[in-house]
């Protein structure tokens, strides 16, 4: 029976979908192509139409994923009424971290090969989050929460500290170095931020435990 003609959208979805399934499942080094389109059940014309190659495939999933991040991430920002170091803790704790599902995507990325490619994500991350962090500091500025000059060049440096020291492609560490590295990290918001108890290290422990 002929598949019925979809929308491109919903078609380039369906195709991302089926391979960040068997990214998840198989791992991103032992899925082909050739498995991808046959979960999807189309030609492989149809895959290179929307993307040329498994790599580019990869990238999506990693914008698609940013990008759902990024909305939730601003619907906490625009929340009437909210407390800025609820805010905070809710991107620092729920949005900016990746999902488990997107374990696949970062443990392509931890390869020596795309090593520029992984700090291009990166650098796209923390550039992407940092207004909407910047925005939650001053709301927290005016209420008396947070005491600090340059709340965007301060959030900027939260998150490029914990982008890279919290990422095990680049630093490997064990169980126990990140475990005391997060305990730290409840102090060094505390300080940098100018509060106190903004977040918890249980809180900061729970993200690693995912």
């Amino acid at each position: 029976m002929p598949r019925i003609a979809k929308d491109p959208q919903e078609r380039r979805n369906e195709i991302l979908d089926a391979a960040m399934e068997l990214f998840h499942t198989k791992g991103y080094e032992h899925t082909s192509v050739s498995d991808i389109v046959k979960k999807v059940g189309v030609a492989q014309g149809t895959f290179y139409y929307y993307f040329r190659s498994k790599e580019e495939i990869a990238t999506a999933a990693h914008e698609r994923s940013l990008a759902s991040r990024l909305d939730f991430v601003k619907k906490v920002v625009e929340e009437q009424g909210l407390p800025a170091v609820d805010k905070l803790r809710k991107v620092l704790l729920e949005g900016f971290p990746a999902p488990p599902k997107d374990q696949a995507i970062l443990d392509y990325l931890h390869a020596d090969s795309n090593s520029v490619l992984h700090q291009q994500w990166l650098v796209a991350k923390i550039t992407a989050f940092n207004p909407y962090l910047t925005e939650i500091v001053r709301q927290g500025v005016d209420e008396g929460v947070f005491q600090l000059e340059q709340p965007a060049e301060v959030t900027e440096f939260l998150l490029v500290g914990i982008s890279f020291l919290f990422d095990r492609g680049i630093f490997g560490w064990s169980d126990e170095e990140l475990e005391n590295k997060l305990r730290a990290l409840e102090g060094i918001i505390d300080r940098l931020l100018g509060g106190k108890h903004i977040i918890s290290a249980d809180e900061l422990l729970g993200i690693n435990q995912r």
